[in-house]
């Protein structure tokens, strides 16, 4: 594409562009940011020089919860510092119970379960998930999770906050 072009789709001036691409500017992050997206694709893969294929996140940087009686441990495999977005894998002992915390206005959840069953009670509706079952819900509303069986539960739980059009009415 043209610098014109690109310089349109970004919405800044072709001199501006310009003088980017000579690297004779320093330009604002708004500018680095317009160019990227216009370009699609992240700041990162714009200004990195040697391009990573891979992204490695050892398992002492993935977050680690649990309830205060433990019945609840979760792990974060969502890399660290993902941007509206967190994937958990939980574990919930049998007859374990969490309360779930509310998320930002906007947010959408999905429950998918591994193994065992559970029981997900959004602002008292009840459904019981078995093995290979997902449930989708708003976030930001009151909601737990119960293992009513004899074994562990084990789950996926995936969080998109906020600024989304709520799809789930």
């Amino acid at each position: 594409m043209t610098q014109q072009q690109l310089a349109d789709r970004a919405g800044i001036p072709r001199a501006t562009l310009a003088t980017v691409e000579r690297d004779d500017a320093n330009p604002s992050l708004a500018v680095v940011f317009k160019i990227a997206k216009a370009l699609g694709m992240s700041i990162d893969e714009l200004v990195e020089s040697e391009q990573r294929h891979i992204q490695h996140f050892p398992a002492h940087a993935m977050r680690r919860v649990s309830s205060a009686d433990e019945a609840y441990r979760a792990v974060t495999v969502s890399p660290p510092g993902a941007f509206h977005f967190t994937q958990t894998i939980f574990y919930l002992r049998a007859q374990g119970f969490y309360q779930g915390l509310p998320h930002p206005p906007g947010s959408e959840e999905y429950l998918h379960i591994l193994r065992g069953e559970v029981e997900l009670q959004v602002v008292g509706e009840h459904l019981l998930l078995k093995p290979g079952e997902t449930a989708a819900f708003r976030g930001n509303v009151r909601h737990s999770y119960r293992n009513p069986g004899h074994e562990e539960s084990w789950a996926v739980v995936t969080i998109l906050e906020g600024n989304r059009k709520d799809n789930l009415d």
